[in-house]
């Protein structure tokens, strides 16, 4: 009990404590004061805490905190600045504001890395610009600004992070359609038409009822090669506003492109009802009276239409189309070289020009022209056309390999990328390109032929299986690809013949070739190119130097006696070979005496049939006749170390040492001392005897070849109502009108004009085929779209003396490059191709430099070039093989070129 009574006496001494240390938390909150007692078993703890009795923390000044971080001077430190005062108050009603002042000031600072060549900086600001956007973005905040990032990096080689970015902005407007096909339009510039196709169908899921959004949908199946559903979007988007022109038009030239020319005679009549002046839709209509057969009225509305508008390139280069399509070459080559003076970016007005002049038999002035015209772009179309030119000029080595850049075999058919993006095969060259036509020029028929397109097909099948060592299928394709009765077969069977013999396959078949060969020899000289024609193998090396040189080999003409003397005599070389591969050499020898005796004399052609003679000698057992043709063979060209070890090689076995054999045929070259050559030895034993020189004329050069400079036709700046690339413009309204005109940025602000330093393409056949036909880069060259242009003031860190410097420095002229290909693509790892870079004004390339994009996929190397600073070979090579689009650029101080490289 006495301990009980301390223990309460103890618990009431402690209740005034208690109430003490309770009184502060009533007066600082009533939340405190309603909370439960500190149990009494840690009183001295309770006691001991000061924050207890700590006074209230002064309230933050939100309007002051604004201005401090709106007040910062360097813009990068002022959006961290607002970013942390957007963390700091999130229920703050700046949020919206401070998200439009970060995006804008990003892309001012993205917009000077830009200018400073720091893409991948820029890119990273737009990105965050993007993510942080307000949403919903204001129309104005998204037409100057935010629609802009994508354009600004993809048109300067940063395309995977320009597409990045579009995705995220599709994100931040998912619900607002007038900005998405502000972003569709975006896709459409750069020949996505995929995405382009998703975020229509989008804008059609929120607005079903948008004429607009059917009329983009259209665009990007056009873009994809779905010519019939393009069709279907614009008579629903014409359907939906029944006085849209774009969607009329639209639907007028996919009306046309499908082979239903009389339904967009109706379509264009019904726009030039209400607007006469509307160039485009006068353009469709005359070109579609030709289509269904009304020539004489289509003739005479081209009269007309011309004297209005006499550089009007789409009704120049569609009516040359036309008229080389229907066998018209004269005609063909006049309006398409009428297009060409007026704008020589659109290609299909060269491909028109080839066309004609193959009908006139011009085959190597047409392939001279698309060689011109593939500055402009390239896509299986052009390879397929400069494919159809050699092979008409017998040029079948080089007319396969145009093929195979291209092309491959799949399945039994032909297959392609169409804009190097579509994936398609079919039986035949010409259903399989037909939609890079159709969507492009609207024209329904090919200026082809199906015998031409099956030969091809022939040429490409047969030099696969030769390359792949298949002797029984290469067999039977020579006969499909030699098969007919034209001035060209002979040169068929030689080729076939060559092919098979140099890979030692089907020997009989290439006796029986060269054998039927004979009779067309006189036919086969009437041919206007027989020169080129017959010295194909001698002029194959130095063609390919000169097209990487962005040259031309011209051939002089060789006399009807010394070329009938050359492919008699390659006749029976190759019969003779033949029959040397069949192990008959009694009569191979026979063949080769034959074709020695008809051969110009230490001619190339002569030494190559003597040598094989001297060989077939050997294997016979005469060695007397075999060293006596192998002399005379070596001592005809030029010393070459290889045959001169053959030589040596029987001249020991049959005398038993090689002394007096320098006596018949000089020393061997790989005994001559560093400081010596042939013409510098004064050794009497050395050179006992002149060494024969092969005639001028059939020789082991090609007789009189010039190269000739490639001259792409000089760019001028004609008013042109129909120009060659329709594109959509968004308006609030949703109705886009597919302007007559290059392609442009999805912004309805202007855009300044193309700086002197060109930009990577973007995928190469659209830029020729639909959408464009670039001035070598014109879209991919655009400045900064609207966007503020920088101060004359020195950058943060840098100082006025800097600036001053900048300023005394002496104008460097711009220069313009030029590129054997803007854009190449490979296979492969370890793939290469060659590519030549120079200047129109020839300028010295001594400091040239390059630089891969991704040196760890893509190197490159330079080779030098005897004697010519204007003009610089490169050898790009992929690394690894990973599929992508990659990029290299080449720089002078006057400007800069930049090449795009395709892996696939």
């Amino acid at each position: 009990m006495r301990s009980f009574a301390i223990i309460f006496l103890f618990s009431v001494l402690l209740i005034p404590a208690f109430t003490q240390t309770t009184k502060p938390k009533q007066t600082a909150s009533k939340t405190a004061a309603a909370k439960p007692k500190t149990t009494p078993k840690k009183p001295s703890a309770a006691a001991s805490k000061p924050k207890v009795t700590a006074t209230p923390k002064p309230k933050v000044d939100e309007t002051a905190e604004w201005e401090k971080a709106t007040a910062t001077a360097d813009a990068f430190e002022r959006v961290g600045a607002i970013k942390k005062f957007l963390s700091k108050f999130p229920r703050s009603t700046r949020q919206s504001e401070g998200l439009e002042m970060m995006l804008r000031l990003r892309a001012d600072i993205g917009n000077q890395r830009i200018l400073a060549g720091d893409l991948e900086n820029a890119a990273k600001l737009f990105k965050a610009g993007a993510a942080e956007a307000p949403k919903p973005v204001a129309d104005q905040l998204f037409t100057e600004t935010l629609a802009k990032f994508p354009a600004n990096l993809f048109f300067r080689g940063s395309q995977e992070a320009a597409l990045d970015i579009a995705k995220t902005i599709e994100e931040r407007i998912e619900t607002n359609p007038t900005q998405l096909i502000t972003i569709a339009n975006f896709y459409l510039s750069v020949e996505n038409g995929a995405k382009a196709k998703r975020v229509a169908e989008n804008v059609i899921k929120i607005v079903p009822d948008s004429s607009a959004a059917y009329q983009t949908l259209g665009l990007a199946n056009r873009l994809e090669f779905k010519l019939e559903d393009s069709a279907a979007a614009y008579a629903k988007a014409l359907e939906l506003d029944a006085g849209s022109v774009s969607a009329r038009r639209g639907l007028a030239e996919m009306k046309r492109s499908l082979g239903k020319a009389d339904e967009a005679v109706v379509l264009y009549r019904e726009i030039l009802t209400r607007d006469p002046a509307n160039a485009p839709a006068r353009a469709g209509l005359i070109l579609s009276l030709f289509d269904t057969g009304k020539r004489a009225d289509a003739e005479a509305e081209l009269k007309t239409s011309l004297d209005a508008n006499a550089g009007n390139v789409i009704l120049l280069a569609g009516a040359a189309y036309w008229y080389a399509a229907n066998g018209i070459g004269e005609k063909a080559v006049e309006y398409g070289q009428k297009a060409i003076t007026a704008d020589p970016r659109y290609i299909w007005s060269h491909i028109a020009v080839a066309r004609g002049l193959l009908l006139e038999d011009k085959p190597l002035e047409a392939e001279k022209t698309l060689l011109a015209a593939r500055k402009y772009g390239n896509f299986p179309t052009i390879e397929y056309e400069i494919a159809t030119m050699r092979a008409a000029a017998g040029l079948y080595r080089e007319a396969a390999e145009s093929l195979s850049k291209m092309f491959v075999m799949k399945d039994g058919q032909v297959a392609t990328d169409l804009g190097l993006r579509v994936p398609v095969q079919a039986d035949s060259f010409i259903k399989l390109i037909e939609d890079e036509r159709r969507a492009s020029t609207f024209a329904p028929m090919a200026a082809d032929t199906q015998e031409n397109a099956l030969r091809l097909r022939s040429l490409f099948e047969f030099m696969n299986a030769v390359n792949g060592s298949e002797a029984d299928a290469a067999a039977k394709l020579a006969d499909a690809f030699v098969d007919g009765s034209d001035r060209m077969k002979t040169y068929r069977q030689l080729f076939a013949s060559s092919q098979l013999l140099a890979k030692k396959l089907a020997p009989a078949k290439v006796a029986e070739l060269a054998k039927a060969a004979v009779p067309g020899v006189e036919t086969a000289l009437d041919f206007r190119h027989a020169t080129s024609a017959i010295l194909a193998d001698e002029i194959y090396q130095p063609r390919t130097l000169a097209e990487a040189r962005n040259e031309y080999i011209q051939v002089a003409n060789v006399s009807r006696a010394t070329l009938s003397a050359i492919l008699r005599g390659r006749i029976e070389e190759l019969a003779g070979a033949a029959l040397f591969q069949m192990d008959n050499t009694a009569e191979s020898i026979i063949r080769y005496r034959r074709a020695v005796g008809v051969l110009p004399g230490d001619s190339v052609w002569w030494r190559s049939t003597m040598w094989r003679l001297a060989t077939a000698y050997e294997a016979s057992g005469n060695t007397a006749e075999a060293l006596d043709a192998y002399y005379k063979s070596y001592k005809a060209g030029t010393p070459d170390p290889i045959k001169y070890a053959v030589i040596e090689s029987l001249y020991r076995r049959t005398n038993g040492n090689t002394e007096g054999l320098e006596l018949k045929i000089g020393r061997n070259p790989l005994r001559l001392l560093p400081d010596e050559g042939v013409a510098q030895n004064t050794t009497p034993t050395s050179t006992p005897e002149a060494t024969p020189q092969p005639t001028p004329e059939p020789g082991p050069t090609i007789p009189a070849t010039v190269p000739v400079k490639i001259e792409p036709t000089p760019e001028s700046t004609p008013t042109v109502s129909a120009s060659p690339s329709p594109t959509p413009k968004a308006s609030p309204e949703l109705t886009p009108e597919p302007a007559a005109d290059v392609v442009q940025t999805p912004t309805p602000t202007p855009t300044p004009e193309p700086t002197a330093t060109p930009s990577p393409k973007t995928t190469n056949l659209f830029p020729p085929v639909v959408i464009t036909i670039p001035a070598a880069n014109s879209a991919m060259a655009k400045t900064i779209v609207d966007q503020p242009k920088p101060t004359a003031s020195p950058t943060p860190g840098e100082t006025t003396a800097a600036v001053k410097t900048q300023d005394e420095r002496p104008d460097i002229k711009p220069c313009s490059f030029t590129a054997s290909e803007s854009s190449i693509t490979l296979q492969k790892a370890g793939s290469e191709l060659a590519i030549i870079i120079g200047t129109e004004t020839d300028e010295d390339l001594t400091d040239l430099t390059f630089v891969s994009g991704e040196p760890e996929e893509i190197g490159v190397r330079r080779e030098e070039i005897s004697a010519v600073k204007g003009r610089a070979l490169f050898i790009v090579r992929t690394i690894s093989g990973k599929a992508g689009l990659y990029q290299i650029t080449f720089s002078l101080p006057c400007g800069k070129q930049e090449v795009e490289v395709r892996v696939r």
